[in-house]
């Protein structure tokens, strides 16, 4: 099993303003991955007349909550992320794995964020750090990876 496992060092986090392909840019420095963990709402469907008194559930919203990509600092990406924040529109983001077995291209997850820069309290090792705070909205896109021919 350890053959598949897929090393994060190679998953490329990419940004862009418009979600335009050729208009990523890969988030420089950036040392964690951003893939959003959706939480599914559950409405309360219960009523007097539920069958066997069990509590009856139905599907709510989605939610794809906040992330937080720790980079290494530099002018350039917080210039970018604070004028990414200034605009107040989200920013598009995708995570492209390397392919896997029978792949040509990995899977690609893909999805839209506000973004929010900061510079964290404390240090990682001793370099200054940027954390981009990210808040998710609409859907997360899973593309499956090319097979190999």
């Amino acid at each position: 099993m350890a053959e598949n496992v897929i090393p994060g060092d190679l998953v490329d986090m990419e940004w862009s303003v418009d979600g335009v392909d050729g208009n990523f840019a890969v988030i420089k420095g950036c040392k964690t991955i951003g893939i959003p963990e959706v939480d599914q709402e559950y409405r309360d469907r219960t009523s007097l007349d539920s069958p066997g008194r069990f509590k009856e559930w139905g599907l709510g919203l989605k939610d794809g909550g906040e992330i937080t990509l720790n980079c290494f600092y530099s002018t350039e990406l917080y210039k970018q992320a604070a004028a990414y924040n200034a605009a107040g529109k989200p920013v598009f983001f995708r995570a492209t794995l390397p392919p896997g077995e029978g792949q040509s291209t990995g899977d690609l997850f893909a999805y839209k964020a506000y973004v929010v820069p900061t510079i964290p309290t404390t240090d990682q090792d001793g370099d200054l750090m940027t954390d981009l705070k990210l808040r998710t909205t609409g859907a997360v896109d899973w593309v499956e990876g090319t097979a190999a021919v």
